[in-house]
């Protein structure tokens, strides 16, 4: 029997996306042996947008696609912004498991998200829709729901980026070159996408 493809989803609001988000996708599709990671732009991140804005998801989109342009395992996705509205990952990976429905799915979290994931709509549904891979962080304290024991534990790349890193860098006139790539950089700047605050 042949073996199935292993499609990788690794969501986020990527306001802005950078290396350490292009790592963790090189690393794990390695790690996992997957055929192609998804990075899954969130149409609305309602988690953030009740905490602050979020850039635009068209530019947003966009930026995911000049990350990942020279990387032919790791694709950009827009199924969450066609399905519109809030994002929710159980209607996402149920979606994908439609159009998909020979291949395996397996869910990328981080582990910073995978703390409050029992605020996720429908969290309870996910192990039955996708494997669970948690990227884990060196030196994490904090418990994992429950419901989380048996998933798939991986020791993640250390890399000392954040996208409000980045925001604050640009807000106060200093480089970002060594967070995002030359033409990502090219176009937050051209597009001033965080021009005003970070």
């Amino acid at each position: 029997m042949a073996k199935k493809e292993v499609i990788g989803i690794f969501g986020g609001s990527f306001d802005p996306p950078h290396l350490g988000h292009l790592e963790v996708g090189r690393f794990v599709a390695a790690k996992r042996c997957m055929n192609q990671v998804l990075f899954m732009v969130a149409n609305n991140p309602w988690q953030k947008t009740v905490q602050g804005n979020v850039t635009n998801v068209s530019d947003r989109y966009q930026m995911v696609e000049l990350l990942l342009e020279d990387d032919v395992a790791l694709q950009p996705s827009d199924l969450e912004i066609q399905l519109g509205g809030d994002s929710s990952t159980v209607r996402t990976l149920e979606r994908l498991s439609a159009i998909n429905p020979a291949c395996d799915l397996e869910l990328v979290i981080g582990y910073d998200v995978a703390v409050d994931i029992e605020t996720w709509i429908d969290y309870e549904r996910l192990p039955e829709l996708a494997e669970i891979v948690i990227i884990d962080r060196p030196g994490a304290l904090r418990e994992l729901p429950d419901f989380l024991n048996g998933t798939i534990r991986l020791s993640g790349p250390l890399i000392d980026v954040s996208s409000q890193m980045i925001k604050e860098r640009i807000v106060s006139g200093e480089d970002i070159n060594d967070l995002v790539p030359p033409k990502l950089a090219e176009y937050i700047y051209t597009n001033s996408v965080y021009a005003s605050s970070p």
